[in-house]
């Protein structure tokens, strides 16, 4: 029988000096999560875009990785591993979008670089964490950032959207893989107040159009999501307050997409 890691119902997150590494921690979700992390004590690391890196330069390590590069993952992950020799958690909140607007006029080149860009990026990052993660001394964790628009979805939004629903797809299929060494779940969140409403700090910069004061009205919680929002979800996939979730997406909107 596997043994049941210890639950600390005082923490949400992962324990003090558990190894957690956050793809896409230079953004506006990454900086509030790596601050958490390190006022509760865990030794995080981040991996992102050398541009982003360069403009919000992360208050712990960083290692520089584009993830539709699989020879610039595969670097980066070296790197990582001369680092640590496994991980506890691991977050991916990398996602890019070039390009709004309906399908008949977004050209194929479009929807595969959004679409399948963003996609590959979470198959290579993943496939290679989860050596690290399987060499942890307990149970360990992997957190994938998909959205709202991954299960509801906007005329005007379906590349992005389409990428959005491969990464639930792909954290269930992960979580039957590597069950119970790895717990593998997503969170979904709504439109959150990040850099990403006007473009991004990353790869591709294209404002999604969406005015967030007119959004926030239809939001039973009555505003845009503030990254902090996402911090506390996160935390609780890391920890062990969830030990026994696995292949699941929990959606963080201010009751928006209501199932």
């Amino acid at each position: 029988m596997t043994a049941v890691p210890a639950f600390d119902p005082s923490r949400l997150g992962p324990a003090k000096g558990a190894h957690i590494a956050v793809i896409g921690g230079s953004g506006g979700m990454g900086r509030a999560l790596v601050r958490a992390l390190i006022e509760t004590g865990v030794d995080a690391v981040v991996l992102d875009l050398p541009r982003s890196l360069a403009e919000q330069p992360p208050p712990v390590p960083s290692f520089a990785l584009d993830g539709n590069d699989e020879a610039s993952v595969e670097q980066a992950f070296a790197l990582l591993r001369a680092r640590w020799d496994a991980l506890d958690g691991y977050v991916n909140l990398a996602g890019f979008v070039n390009n709004w607007g309906p399908v008949a006029d977004t050209p194929a080149g479009v929807f595969e670089n959004v679409a399948g860009g963003n996609l590959r990026a979470h198959f290579l990052c993943a496939k290679a964490a989860i050596p690290l993660l399987r060499a942890a001394p307990g149970q360990a964790a992997m957190v994938n950032i998909s959205s709202t628009l991954g299960l509801d979805v906007y005329p005007g939004y379906v590349p992005y959207s389409v990428a959005k629903a491969g990464i639930i797809a792909m954290t269930k299929g992960l979580a039957r893989e590597n069950a119970p060494k790895i717990r593998v779940n997503a969170i979904a969140p709504g439109l959150t107040d990040t850099a990403f409403l006007t473009g991004g700090t990353g790869r591709d910069r294209a404002g999604n159009g969406v005015d967030p004061v007119r959004y926030a009205r239809r939001v039973p919680m009555r505003r845009v999501a503030e990254p902090d929002d996402m911090v506390g979800p996160i935390l609780f996939l890391l920890g062990p307050a969830s030990r026994h979730v696995t292949g699941e997406t929990l959606i963080v909107d201010g009751g928006v997409y209501l199932q």
